[in-house]
């Protein structure tokens, strides 16, 4: 059981100490282990499909890991991405503070289980170019995360986060120009919380 517990523990390494039930199988843990484990208190069952080990060290990245991998335990996606507050959040470009983890899905998934109350999903096209990794976490750009609170939080989160995103160099320049495109160009002024 020792090198079950290894191999898990290599998958969990990649999210904070959490896997899925299938990526397990995929990497030659059968599920019944995993349940096993679970049962034996080895393993915390975080969702159905979705594991973590209770000895891991806890970091502000879990919830994160925890809200991507919950739609892809029992289903392939081409990507399920943090988004919207919470990716700027994780790049640390405003200070939303959104109080729960925003994902976006393919827009055809369909989630037929109730969602933790500390989830919001979201349903849409995210093209190559706008997914992207933070702190080894799957994430939509900034530029996408700045359009997609746009609608909710109007321009003045617009303006600050471009800003902070310019000051820090996190912005290329074909997305800067994008969102010169979309909100104008006072987007480029200095942000001064007023």
């Amino acid at each position: 059981m020792a090198k079950v517990e290894d191999a898990l523990r290599d998958l969990a390494a990649e999210h904070e100490g959490l896997f899925t039930a299938k990526e397990a199988e995929a990497a030659g843990v059968a599920r019944t282990l995993v349940v096993q484990l679970a049962h034996r208190g080895r393993l915390d069952r975080v969702a159905q499909g979705l594991y973590r080990f209770p000895s891991w060290p806890t970091t502000g990245l879990q919830q994160y890991h925890e809200a991507v991998l919950w739609p892809r335990a029992h289903r392939e996606l081409a990507y399920a991405l943090v988004s919207h507050d919470s990716a700027l959040e994780l790049y640390n470009v405003t200070h939303l503070n959104p109080g729960v983890v925003h994902v976006t899905l393919p827009p055809k998934t369909r989630i037929s289980r109730p969602q933790p109350a500390w989830l919001r999903l979201h349903f849409a096209d995210v093209a190559e170019n706008d997914r992207a990794w933070e702190q080894g976490i799957p994430i939509v750009s900034i530029a996408r995360a700045i359009e997609d609170v746009a609608p909710i939080h109007g321009i003045e989160v617009v303006h600050r986060a471009v800003s902070e995103a310019r000051e820090r160099r996190l912005l290329r320049e074909d997305d800067l120009q994008r969102l010169v495109d979309k909100f104008g160009s006072e987007v480029l002024e200095p942000y001064i919380a007023g």
